[in-house]
C-alpha cells in the first residue's frame, strides 16, 4: 500500500504542480489580446502571430488544466442527485461511469495523441490556423502530455474511490497541514 500511495501521491502533485503552473497562461492571454487589440483599433496594425499564439496557449491552459481539475474533483456535475447521495453511493456512481466512459475516451484520446504528436515531429507540421504559421510540433507534444496526466490522475481519482467504496474512509496521502 505504501508504493500505492507513493505512486499516487506522484501523480497529484505533478497534477497540483502543472495546474498551478499553467494557470499564469490566462494572464498571458489577456495581455496578448489586449496587445492585438490596440494595434488592430488603434494603430490599424494587426499581428499575424496573434491567432496561432492565442489558439495554442488557450489550449494548453484548457487541457494541461484537466487533470487539476479532476484531482480537486471540481468537474462539472448536474447536482440535482449527486449532492444528497453519501460518499459511498457517489463514490460507486463515479466508479461506473468512469468505467464504462472515462477510460475508453482517455485511452484513445492518450494514444492518438502521441501519434499525432510523433507524425508532427516526423512531418515538420506548421500551423494552418493564421498565417504565421509557426510550428506544431511543441504543441502536439503539449496534448499528448495533457491527456497523459489526465489518465494518471483519472487512475489516481479511481483508486481513491475504490478504496472509499471498500473502507469507508478517504485515502489520505498528505501529512495533516501540508500543502
Amino acid at each position: 500500500m505504501v508504493v500505492i500511495k507513493g505512486l499516487l501521491q506522484a501523480i497529484d502533485w505533478l497534477a497540483e504542480w502543472t495546474g498551478r503552473t499553467v494557470s499564469w497562461l490566462a494572464v498571458s492571454i489577456m495581455l496578448t489580446m489586449t496587445y492585438e487589440v490596440v494595434m488592430r483599433f488603434l494603430f490599424r496594425a494587426p499581428n499575424k502571430w496573434i491567432t496561432d499564439t492565442t489558439i495554442m496557449t488557450g489550449g494548453t491552459l484548457f487541457l494541461l488544466s484537466t487533470a487539476y481539475v479532476m484531482l480537486h474533483n471540481a468537474n462539472v456535475r448536474v447536482d440535482i442527485f449527486y449532492a444528497k447521495w453519501s460518499a459511498k453511493t457517489k463514490a460507486l456512481v463515479d466508479l461506473i461511469f468512469t468505467f464504462l466512459y472515462l477510460f475508453g475516451a482517455i485511452a484513445v484520446f492518450t494514444q492518438q495523441s502521441w501519434i499525432l504528436a510523433r507524425l508532427s515531429f516526423l512531418q515538420h507540421e506548421i500551423s494552418q490556423w493564421g498565417y504565421w504559421e509557426p510550428s506544431m510540433v511543441p504543441f502536439r507534444f503539449i496534448i499528448a502530455y495533457g491527456f497523459t496526466l489526465l489518465a494518471l490522475e483519472t487512475l489516481s481519482w479511481f483508486v481513491k474511490n475504490v478504496y472509499l467504496l471498500a473502507t469507508g474512509k478517504q485515502l489520505t496521502l498528505r501529512k495533516e497541514g501540508g500543502s
